[in-house]
């Protein structure tokens, strides 16, 4: 211990906070002094986490701090020179305490870290092993945590056979803790889930189609147990990802597929989920409907759930015997897609999002025609993994019908909201409305990225009704809305279409009006709402409403002057924009004239 203090104190002065190490080593020694030795080790971890983060320099000096703590944690406590046990039961209790210690578990897994840092690789997985053994009769998430640390490493590594090796131990682990009833299913599926997402990035890292099953395991199995545990209510809170945290990783993998579809369509799941896991508006957890339908074993542990990317037995051929009779009967095989068949079709991913089809605003989501040819399948997914609906019964679209209808929900407000800009300070309109809305305009975004002008305003429409005491963000979906209303006039209707030309000259003026909201020392806010205001003097001027097209002009002229300077880019497409506008005027008015 006092070599580590005369370390410290010739640190330079500024490099840490040399009282605060010194303090905390103080606090050590008299732990051992008073044979604490466990509480003595978590003093010096504290002095070591400090230095490792700190890098640099300090990291030969982590390195030794680390070996002290991993001493003491060692030692039994009580221990000391005087101690007067016999050395057969001294060393039984060694024995016991190295394998049933957290806190050695702990120093071994921070002297790996920074061996890893240091680059002694051999030393750095011998201490991860030995963190893991440490622990390895304290429950199967005291040892997932560990054996993940070793997972890091033999990842960062490119070290394939150690790795998965180090996966098989872990889901034998919990597989045997299963059996043995060792441990409930709250622990059962807190491990599985960490098991899973490490191993969902170690699959990600395979080019052989890598990222595709990385999302299938993650929209399937993970979610599962997502959404079991969600059923529990003694489960540690924020130990594990939500479902909609889930499903949203999925989408950002689907993403980076470049399958914009499913990308779309777990989005989608993603804001009702997460809204069902918050209680918003009414609605139920996800998990706790689950057990309420299917009773505690429906929410229960189960080793399939460790069973991803393991062959299964296939099913019977049909009675026709061939493909093309499985897609006549609706079956799976015969109507499987592709990023580059119909199936990408912007139609169907409305009718995954909102469980209708879109086309249609009747009841049943669509005619009769269409809803038959679409019976018994479940289009938006091709295999076992990818379609996750042995949770919940999914509507013919291949989404979970309580996910659709917490969509639906959501939706109606959005629906029933007046369009108005919001104001900076406002409080939440109710508890969950910035998670929800935030996870809504992302999906209205992606929706837009694909030309969905349609299909994306619900979503926007409603992300801006709930987040109106966040203004900035409030106008960037509320101008993403106006876009996708005048977008959907010009392609579908013409330009002729007065109502979505209200619709986008209201959405563009609440878009204006949410961002000039915090003020003029917001610059990159006043440029966005002088590009709002621009958009509203086009739409206007499609309204043939030319002196207010002139005054939105002039206003968003004003404010680009006044907040941004004349040489400002904004400024001089204002003034651009207004000699255009007068140009258009003096021909109307000489067409006029001329009559």
């Amino acid at each position: 211990m006092e070599s580590l203090v005369h370390a410290i104190t010739s640190l330079p002065p500024d490099a840490v906070d040399r009282e605060r190490l010194l303090e905390c080593l103080g606090n050590a020694e008299r732990n051992r002094r008073g044979g604490r030795m466990r509480e003595a080790a978590k003093w010096v971890m504290q002095v070591g986490a400090t230095l490792h983060k700190k890098g640099g320099p300090a990291m030969p000096l982590a390195e030794r701090v680390f070996q002290h703590a991993v001493h003491l944690a060692k030692q039994l406590d009580g221990e000391g020179h005087s101690s007067d046990l016999h050395p057969d039961l001294r060393d039984a209790l060694a024995v016991e305490q190295e394998g049933n210690n957290p806190e050695l578990a702990d120093a071994y897994t921070w002297l790996g870290a920074t061996e890893a840092a240091l680059g002694k690789t051999t030393e750095a997985e011998t201490h991860y092993k030995a963190a893991a053994r440490a622990i390895e009769e304290r429950g199967v998430v005291d040892l997932g945590d560990k054996l993940l640390h070793q997972c890091i490493f033999f990842r960062n590594r490119d070290n394939r056979e150690k790795y998965e090796a180090t996966i098989r131990r872990w889901e034998t682990a919990i597989r045997d803790a299963h059996k043995d009833g060792t441990d409930g299913d709250v622990a059962l599926l807190t491990s599985t889930i960490g098991c899973l997402l490490e191993k969902a990035i170690g699959i990600a890292k395979d080019p052989n189609d890598g990222l595709r099953r990385s999302a299938r395991l993650r929209g399937g199995p993970i979610a599962r147990c997502a959404m079991r545990l969600e059923a529990h209510p003694l489960r540690p809170k924020n130990s594990s990802p939500s479902v909609g945290d889930v499903y949203e990783l999925t989408a950002q993998t689907y993403d980076k597929c470049g399958d914009r579809k499913l990308c779309i369509a777990y989005l989608g799941r993603c804001a009702g989920a997460t809204a069902c896991s918050l209680g918003f508006a009414g609605l139920t957890p996800l998990g706790e409907r689950l057990r309420d339908e299917r009773g505690d074993e429906g929410v229960a542990f189960t080793p399939d759930l460790l069973d991803f990317g393991k062959k299964k037995k296939k099913d019977p051929p049909s009675s026709s015997g061939t493909s093309e009779g499985n897609a006549a009967a609706g079956g799976k095989k015969g109507n499987k897609k592709t990023g580059d068949s119909a199936g990408d079709e912007i139609d169907a991913i409305v009718d995954e999002i909102e469980g209708k089809d879109g086309s249609s605003k009747s009841a049943n989501g669509g005619t009769a025609e269409k809803g038959a040819a679409k019976k018994g399948g479940a289009d938006i997914y091709d295999d076992d993994d990818r379609k996750d609906i042995d949770e919940a019964e999914a509507d013919d679209e291949g989404m979970p019908k309580r996910e659709a209808a917490a969509l639906q929900t959501l939706f109606s407000i959005g629906d029933g909201w007046k369009m108005r800009g919001g104001v900076p300070g406002r409080e939440e309109i109710m508890e969950g409305a910035e998670a929800v809305g935030t996870k809504l305009y992302i999906l209205g975004q992606q929706l837009f990225a694909a030309e969905a002008w349609r299909e994306s305003q619900r979503p926007l429409r409603t992300a801006a009704a709930l987040i109106m005491h966040m203004p900035y963000q409030q106008g960037a979906a509320c101008h993403y809305l106006a876009c996708a209303y005048f977008h959907e006039n010009m392609r579908d209707k013409g330009g002729k279409d007065e109502r979505l030309r209200a619709y986008s000259a209201g959405a563009f003026q609440a878009a204006a009006a949410a961002r000039l909201s915090l003020g003029p020392d917001e610059p990159k806010a006043v440029k966005e709402a002088v590009g709002s205001l621009l958009f509203l003097g086009r739409v206007l001027v499609d309204m043939n409403n030319w002196r207010d097209a002139e005054r939105i002009h002039v206003q968003a002229l004003e404010i680009a002057r006044q907040a941004l300077g004349d040489e400002a880019k904004e400024t001089k497409n204002c003034l651009q924009a207004m000699m255009n506008l007068r140009g258009k005027m003096r021909q109307v008015k000489e067409a006029l004239d001329n009559k």
